[in-house]
Formats: C-alpha cells, sequence, structure tokens
C-alpha cells in the first residue's frame, strides 16, 4: 500500500474520529500547549541570557547556555518510540504530553528554588527540563499532523509561530521585565505553573487522540530517510532556518552591550516585538491565499535584509532606539518567513509515521542551528556584525531560490 494511501486513511480516521469535537477547540487546546512551550523556550532564548550577562557572564561564555537547546534537535533519536509506544494511559499522543508538562512543571520549581545551585547543577536542570519540553512538542506536532488536514497547514503553521511569540512575549518580554520584582525564584514559579495550567484543555481530546496505523509501530528513523527527497528537504530546512534565526536571535545581547537595562529591554523589545511577530504570523495566512505564496517569500527576505542593514549601522552609531525598531522588523519578518517553514514541514511530514517524519525535519534542523549559534559569539570576536549579517542573508536568498517550487505547493 502506498504512503499517500496511508495518509488519506489515517486523515479520513483522524476526521472520524474528530467529529464530534469543534475544530476551534482542537486547535485552541493545541494553541494553549504551544504558548507553554514558548513561554519556557522564550525565557530561554531570551530572558536567561541577558540576566547572565548583567551577573557578570560575557557574551563568549554563552555557548554553554545555547548547548540547551540541543535536545530539541536530538528529539529525531526518541521519536519513532512516541510514534510506536504509547504510554499506558490517557491516548496516544495525549499521554507523552501530560506526562512531559508535569516532568517540566516538577523540574522548573526546583530551578525556583535553586540560584544558588552551582552551575553544573543548574545546566542539568536545564537539560533535562528541554528533554521533557522537547519531548512535548514532538508529540504534539504529531497530534497537529494527524489532526490537521492539508486544507489547514499554513493556519496551523501560523498558529504554532503566533503562540510561540505569544509564549515569548510572557517569557522573554514581561517576566524579564518584572524580574527586579519578581526575582529568580519568582519568575521561573511563574513558568513551572503554566505546563499545568495549559495541559486542561487537551485533556478532552483523549477520545479523538486514536491509535496510529500498524505502519506507524515500526516507525524508524531510517524509514524517513528512505523517502524520496527527505534528505534533500532536511538539508533545505536547516540551512535556511539557521539563517532565519540568526537574523534575530543575538539583538538582545546586542543591546546589552551597548548599555541598555534589562527592564527597558523586557518592556519594549521583549513585550512590543512578541505581539507584533504573533500579528505577522497571522497576518500571513490570507496573504498566502490571496497572492503568489513565492512572491511572498521574497517580499519577506527584502524585509529581512532591509532590518539586517538597519541594525548593522544603527550599531556602529550606537542608536539603541533604533536598534530595537529593526529588531521588531526582523522579528515581524522572520515570524512570517517561520509560517512558510512550518507549513512546508506539516506538509512533508504527513505520512504514517508522523512523529518521527517532524522530529527528523524538524528536530534536525533545529540541531544544527544550535551547533552553529554554539559557535558564532567565538566568531564575533573575529568579524563585525556587518559580515556576519551578510553572511545570513546571503544563506537565506540562495537557500530561498532553491524552496521557490516547494512554497509553490502550500495548501492554505
Amino acid at each position: 500500500m502506498s504512503t499517500q494511501h496511508d495518509v488519506s486513511s489515517l486523515h479520513s480516521a483522524t476526521h472520524g474520529a474528530n467529529s464530534s469535537v469543534s475544530s476551534f477547540w482542537v486547535l485552541f487546546s493545541v494553541g494553549l500547549l504551544y504558548i507553554s512551550f514558548g513561554v519556557c523556550f522564550g525565557l530561554l532564548e531570551y530572558s536567561v541570557p541577558p540576566i547572565l550577562m548583567t551577573r557578570g557572564v560575557n557574551l563568549q561564555s554563552m555557548g554553554w547556555v545555547i548547548a540547551l537547546y540541543i535536545p530539541f534537535g536530538l528529539t529525531f533519536l526518541w521519536a519513532p518510540i512516541v510514534d510506536s509506544r504509547p504510554l499506558p494511559w490517557l491516548s496516544y499522543r495525549i499521554g507523552w504530553i501530560a506526562v512531559c508538562q508535569i516532568i517540566s512543571s516538577l523540574l522548573l520549581t526546583v530551578v525556583a528554588f535553586g540560584a544558588d545551585f552551582p552551575a553544573s547543577v543548574l545546566f542539568t536542570l536545564g537539560l533535562m527540563i528541554c528533554f521533557a519540553v522537547a519531548t512535548m512538542d514532538l508529540a504534539l506536532d504529531a497530534l497537529a499532523v494527524d489532526s490537521i488536514g492539508s486544507r489547514y497547514r499554513a493556519i496551523a503553521a501560523a498558529l504554532k509561530v503566533g503562540a510561540l511569540a505569544l509564549g515569548g512575549f510572557i517569557g522573554g518580554g514581561v517576566l524579564l521585565g518584572l524580574f527586579s520584582c519578581l526575582g529568580w525564584k519568582g519568575v521561573f514559579l511563574v513558568t513551572a505553573a503554566l505546563p499545568l495550567l495549559t495541559i486542561l484543555p487537551i485533556l478532552t481530546l483523549t477520545r479523538a487522540d486514536k491509535q496510529r496505523s500498524a505502519a506507524s509501530k515500526r516507525a524508524s528513523i531510517m524509514a524517513t530517510f528512505h523517502r524520496p527527497g527527505a534528505l534533500k528537504q532536511l538539508g533545505m530546512l536547516s540551512v535556511t532556518t539557521t539563517a532565519i534565526i540568526a537574523l534575530f536571535y543575538f539583538q538582545r545581547p546586542i543591546l546589552v552591550e551597548m548599555g541598555v537595562p534589562l527592564e527597558h529591554i523586557g518592556w519594549t523589545l521583549g513585550t512590543l516585538s512578541p505581539v507584533l511577530n504573533t500579528l505577522a504570523a497571522v497576518g500571513i495566512v490570507p496573504l498566502l491565499a490571496r497572492s503568489s505564496p513565492v512572491r511572498i517569500l521574497f517580499v519577506l527576505v527584502a524585509v529581512s535584509g532591509f532590518a539586517a542593514l538597519g541594525t548593522t549601522l544603527s550599531v556602529e552609531h550606537k542608536l539603541t532606539n533604533v536598534v530595537i525598531f529593526w529588531a521588531i522588523v526582523q522579528g515581524m519578518g522572520c515570524s512570517a518567513l517561520s509560517v512558510i517553514i512550518y507549513a512546508l514541514i506539516l506538509k512533508w511530514a504527513a505520512t504514517d509515521q508522523s512523529a518521527t517524519d517532524y522530529a527528523v525535519l524538524c528536530g534536525g534542523s533545529r540541531l544544527l542551528v544550535t551547533l552553529i549559534l554554539m559557535a558564532v559569539p567565538t566568531l564575533l570576536t573575529h568579524v563585525s556584525w556587518g559580515v556576519f549579517y551578510t553572511c545570513c542573508m546571503f544563506v537565506l536568498v540562495i537557500f530561498s531560490l532553491i524552496l521557490k517550487d516547494d512554497v509553490k505547493k502550500i495548501a492554505i
């Protein structure tokens, strides 16, 4: 039986199972969990580096913090287990989601009371949290792939990007802005509460979360790599995602180096940017439906190019508020680009081993991003921001040209 037939049967069965559940409730429940994921990821990505820098840790020493992203790139190693072995409670995907949310909440609570723990202990706890959150994200993405047909892939991609941006608003903006009031303990206790609160709606979907087909019980990484075009897809996603993330990742450290207080970063870039990123992610969906996706792709690439140039010139002239402006523009452009990237991943992962295929495509690209970002702080001691951003844009333009034929086929 062909893979396409298996996938069609899977979606038909899923549609029947979900007939009693409104599409709105499914999207709402999944979206809440993406927000929870976004808060934890936003805290790690946007708040922890500047907080540590104010405690005397320099930019060149941030590599070990970036290393916490490694679990998000390694999910393909245990994705076949998530695909083929349900836990003995709740339902097929939701069981994994619930357990991982509980584990991450407990570990975050430990971190909240461990501000004085040795760095090695905090790193170990952080790594364990990231393993739990990454596995939850893997199971949630697989649930989305299984439950959402091709008609709603762009909407689902926008939901993920928008929810992650909203999570970043809380984790990388509000919590950073309130750090002087809440302190280490308060920030991590708030973060620890969210996984437990956001899991409640998804528990109502257990009847719709059915067992996978017999083929999914034989899920394997090698089956993904043997799928025609999989290696090319992985390579294109990896390099393109690296360029997109590198364009906006270092803007907060830039502002810290320029002497901007944490509170100012949190209440400007940390709050305004995620809100606008959410609007950009949601707003790109109707544009993709009404215009050529390829044309929109290259408009967004051009926006990123202008933002990179603006950031470089603003840093050279020490214009901190202008750096914040261009960081916001860059974030909006990259969020909209990410919708296109996630829509492609959802399309390519719609197979009978969706968790594994999604993990290989998305996790593999994240792993490459992590490895490159770990090396960038050291690289930046030898090259200027102008050279760095020029390289990022060169890569983004080249791989956007390579991806254009696949972008044409995105279903809205």
